[in-house]
């Protein structure tokens, strides 16, 4: 049995109480009890008290006779009914004679909260709204995260025990109770949209004929990285097991939560009702009690396809050693914002770069070419000048839709020239450091010979497929979840800035794991909270994408449901503001309309209790 640190063992010699022994409550009392925590525990459930009195917990009938024998009871359970009983219910926890401070690790929203505190507050009891932040992994190990919200003293009293539950984080919003939910459930949302979202971009590109596992590597390569990239459709999606650890009715329950709080907080959420109505339309169908990774079947049948991992044999696309024949010369098309930043990494990496008059005919040469906005790529490359029988390999790192592409590459064919798909993820200032990936579509001989120049071009290197145009499509995906994300992102940053909580504060826990993507982590909180507004992409640049992708999906007959809305949202920015506006500057049109602006510092020091957020 571990031992308890001095401080929890002087401070909690006396029995404590949980109640609800649910798939996280479960894991967290046990873990308690481990530690050598004198721990009364009740729940309908017996095999899941029996779990814990195996560890050292002692069972007790109900919650009344807990709260008459432990001065600190904490509470995890799935629905507001289940809370009134315990709370108010006859054989309630406000009818114990010992109970002083009453922590709620349940996600309720901040309404609920603020009512069941006022109501226990009247019986001389004190109450925390503390949900958690995890998974059933981190509950069972303490490395959950925790936001709280509520009297100083209940703070004080419970944040031994809560250390132990959460060495991640425990992270205190101040004395009014409901700032921890609605921080919560922003977080949840988070973790929600990127699930729906990521759902959608698989069923899509598995439609167009991509490998689902490359796919996964490539969004998590980059700005679509989210935590169904990063855990759940590796372990869970893929292999079609669909056993995550959360059930979907939780998860809309959640969401509808949040889109609840921001429409009474006067925040427009775009993004997050399309992501509530795909949830609600899962549970709708009959998966209120399947596990939220199974969302992606509801998706599927509309586009007739099945998103799964490779099986046996079956891998990734095959190279083969390049053949004898050798390009004498490479030209790489590219539009003119992207030219400076291109032409600085290949010459950082050894390449001479040439222009449309300037090429140079050796294996580490290339010529860079614009293709001005508007023009056919075709056009381009008729007026450059060409000796005769000479080879050339075309790489367009030009954004087209894929037939277009596919017509290029036809077309270059007939004229005795080799063509590949070779798009840049990153901004202008990942591709001169080496950090965005290059996407690239072509048949394997070529990939394998233009290796060289196409590593030099990016840090990573994806061989999407061998059809050209492939790479288009998954360069359309791939910014259109990462234009989501960030959209996501900006809807739950600007909703806590309503609630009173400052963007720093909240990527403590947007930044932990379950709500985590490159814009709630990374992007927003220095980019927007520092009123920089310098991430390197241009909206009319993601707007771009996001039309492409959408014709792309309607050609393939599919129906993404939340990438048209973020379309119609990114288009909107671009008439409202300039189109040329870096794309963090999609949010100040949220600030305007919910009248609040994203800081670093809270909007009202007030409103949460006079109390700077802080760790313990």
């Amino acid at each position: 049995m571990k031992t308890l640190t001095p401080d929890s063992k002087a401070a909690y010699s006396e029995p404590i109480g949980f109640i609800g022994l649910g798939a996280m409550g479960a894991p967290m009392a046990r873990h308690l009890a481990s530690l050598g925590y004198s721990l009364l525990v009740n729940d309908v459930n017996a095999r899941a008290v029996q779990s814990v009195v195996d560890c050292g917990a002692r069972a007790v009938p109900s919650a009344k006779a807990i709260a008459s024998q432990a001065k600190l009871v904490f509470t995890c359970l799935p629905s507001f009914d289940a809370l009134r009983t315990v709370a108010l219910g006859d054989d309630g926890l406000h009818a114990g004679e010992a109970i002083k401070t009453y922590v709620d690790l349940s996600t309720t929203g901040a309404e609920f909260a603020r009512e069941l505190a006022s109501a226990l507050g009247e019986r001389g009891i004190m109450m925390m709204d503390s949900p958690i932040t995890g998974s059933v992994t981190t509950a069972g190990n303490g490395k959950l995260g925790i936001m709280c919200s509520g009297p100083r003293a209940a703070f004080d009293h419970a944040a031994p025990v809560m250390r132990d539950l959460a060495s991640a984080m425990v992270l205190y919003l101040g004395e009014q109770n409901g700032r921890a939910q609605t921080l919560k459930l922003l977080n949840n949302l988070q973790s929600a949209t990127g699930m729906a979202a990521t759902c959608e971009a698989f069923v899509f590109g598995v439609k167009a004929g991509l490998d689902a596992e490359t796919m996964l590597e490539i969004f998590n390569a980059g700005e679509g990285s989210c935590n169904a990239t990063r855990n759940k459709f590796a372990r869970s999606v893929l292999p079609r097991s669909f056993d995550y650890g959360a059930r979907m009715a939780i998860t809309a329950k959640d969401i509808s939560l949040a889109v609840e709080e921001a429409g009474d907080l006067g925040v427009p959420v775009w993004i997050a009702q399309s992501v509530q109505q795909i949830w609600k339309y899962a549970v709708s169908q009959g998966a209120a009690d399947k596990d939220g990774t199974a969302l992606i079947t509801y998706l599927e049948p509309w586009a007739g396809v099945e998103v799964r991992g490779r099986t046996g044999t079956a891998s990734a696309p095959r190279l083969t050693p390049a053949a004898s024949r050798k390009t004498e010369e490479y030209v790489v098309l590219c539009d003119a914002a992207m030219r400076p930043s291109l032409a600085k990494r290949l010459g950082g990496q050894g390449w001479s770069v040439g222009g449309a008059a300037d090429r140079v005919a050796n294996r580490t040469a290339c010529s860079l070419v614009d293709v001005p906005p508007g023009s056919d790529p075709t056009d381009v490359l008729a007026s450059l000048t060409r000796r005769e029988s000479q080879s050339r390999t075309i790489i367009n790192a030009c954004l087209m839709g894929s037939t277009r592409a596919v017509e290029l590459a036809s077309a270059l064919s007939g004229q005795g020239d080799r063509y590949l798909d070779a798009l840049l993820t990153g901004t202008g200032h990942e591709t001169e450091s080496g950090g965005a990936a290059v996407l690239v579509s072509g048949t394997n001989e070529l990939f394998e010979e233009a290796k060289p120049l196409l590593e030099a071009m990016g840090g990573r290197v994806f061989h999407v497929a061998e059809q050209p145009g492939a790479a288009q499509v998954m360069q359309q995906i791939n910014g259109s979840l990462s234009a989501t994300l960030l959209a996501a992102a900006c809807e739950s940053y600007v909703t806590g800035a309503k609630a009173g909580l400052d963007a720093l504060t909240m990527k403590k826990i947007l930044g932990i794991e379950t709500g985590r993507t490159a814009a709630s982590s990374r992007i927003i909180p220095e980019q927007v909270a520092t009123r920089r507004f310098d991430h390197g992409k241009r909206i009319e640049d993601a707007y771009r994408e996001l039309s492409l992708a959408s014709d792309e999906a309607r050609r393939l007959g599919v129906t993404p449901w939340i990438l048209d809305k973020t379309r119609l949202l990114y288009g909107l920015a671009a008439q409202l503001g300039n189109p040329h506006d870096d794309v963090t500057r999609l949010i100040t049109h949220y600030e305007s309309w919910a009248k609040v602006e994203v800081t670093c510092e809270a909007t009202d020091a007030a409103a949460v209790g006079g109390s700077t957020p802080s760790l313990v």
